[in-house]
C-alpha cells in the first residue's frame, strides 16, 4: 500500500471514530441529561407513537439513546446499534408531521444523518467490532453457513 493510500485509510478510520464518538457525546449532552434529569415525569408524559404506552415508549426510547450510543460511541455491534437510534429519529420525523409541538425534526434529522452513515460504513478499523472481526466472522458462519462468506466485506 503506498504511503497516500496508507495515509487516506488512517484518515477514514479517524473521521469515522471523531464521528461515533461525536454523535453519542452529543445525544447524552442533548437529549439524555435531560431525560435523567426529569426521569419520572418523562416516564409518565412520554409520546407514545406506537401504541405501546408511555412508559415503554420511553424505555424503549431510553435504551436507543442512551444504551445505543454508548455501543456506537466504542464502535460494538455498531451498524446494529445504529439502527434503534435511526428508527427513534425516524418516529420523531412522524410526531413532526402529524403537528406534535414537542418534536424537534431538525435535530431528529441531525441526530439520524450520522448513525445512517455508520450503518452503511461500518464503524472503522479504531473500534471494538474491527478487534472482534475474526470472532463476528465465526459466529456468522455458524448462523448463516452458506451465506456469510460471500458478503464480501473487506474491512
Amino acid at each position: 500500500m503506498s504511503s497516500m493510500a496508507a495515509l487516506r485509510a488512517r484518515s477514514l478510520d479517524l473521521g469515522l471514530l471523531f464521528l461515533r464518538v461525536s454523535s453519542a457525546a452529543l445525544i447524552w449532552t442533548f437529549h439524555m441529561a435531560r431525560k435523567l434529569g426529569d426521569f419520572d415525569h418523562e416516564l409518565r408524559t412520554f409520546p407514545d407513537p406506537l401504541g405501546v404506552g408511555h412508559a415503554t415508549s420511553f424505555v424503549m426510547v431510553f435504551g436507543a439513546e442512551g444504551l445505543c450510543s454508548l455501543l456506537v460511541a466504542i464502535g460494538l455491534a455498531t451498524r446494529l446499534s445504529s439502527l434503534p437510534i435511526v428508527f427513534t429519529m425516524m418516529m420523531v420525523l412522524v410526531l413532526g408531521a402529524r403537528g406534535f409541538e414537542g418534536a424537534d425534526v431538525q435535530s431528529a434529522l441531525l441526530y439520524a444523518v450520522p448513525h445512517v452513515v455508520l450503518v452503511l460504513t461500518g464503524p472503522g478499523r479504531w473500534s471494538l467490532d474491527h478487534r472482534l472481526r475474526d470472532r463476528w466472522d465465526r459466529l456468522g458462519a455458524r448462523l448463516a453457513p452458506g451465506a456469510w462468506g460471500r458478503l464480501g466485506d473487506d474491512r
